[in-house]
């Protein structure tokens, strides 16, 4: 039994939503961010945000688009589908770790020379660049 109600993201089932749960994700490689927000209100309807931006920032430091359902599974199973068209619509980009690895492999190849990178490296001399960036 799968545990999330998305066949492309791990989000949790609408039980989670109906008790008040939020939830936020990402997929890097579509440079999409996604936040999931129910509203209750005892008087009126009950409603669930999607909250979608583009970017490494966080949502309050970005410009969200935003999308109102109602907070039932119909509701809930429609903002899956418009999150997952939303995937699928985005072109794949390059995630943070291979812009980094490729800048790495160009620096070690133009600044070093790629055979001098590796010797160095292999002798210790020079630690290899991890996905932070950092030696």
């Amino acid at each position: 039994m799968r545990s999330s109600a998305s066949e492309l993201f791990e989000i949790p089932k609408f039980f989670l939503f109906s008790e008040g749960g939020t939830f936020s994700g990402s997929a890097e490689e579509k440079d999409l961010n996604y936040k999931i927000v129910p509203h209750k209100v005892k008087d009126g309807e009950s409603t669930l945000e999607c909250s979608t931006w583009n970017g490494r920032l966080c949502i309050d430091k970005s410009d969200p688009v935003v999308k109102t359902y109602p907070l039932d599974q119909e509701g809930y199973d429609r903002m899956l589908s418009d999150l997952e068209e939303e995937y699928r619509s985005r072109d794949t980009v390059k995630t943070h770790y291979q812009i980094v690895r490729e800048r790495a492999e160009y620096l070690a190849e133009t600044c070093l020379g790629l055979d001098d990178y590796e010797r160095k490296e292999e002798q210790g001399q020079l630690a290899p660049i991890d996905p932070r960036g950092q030696r």
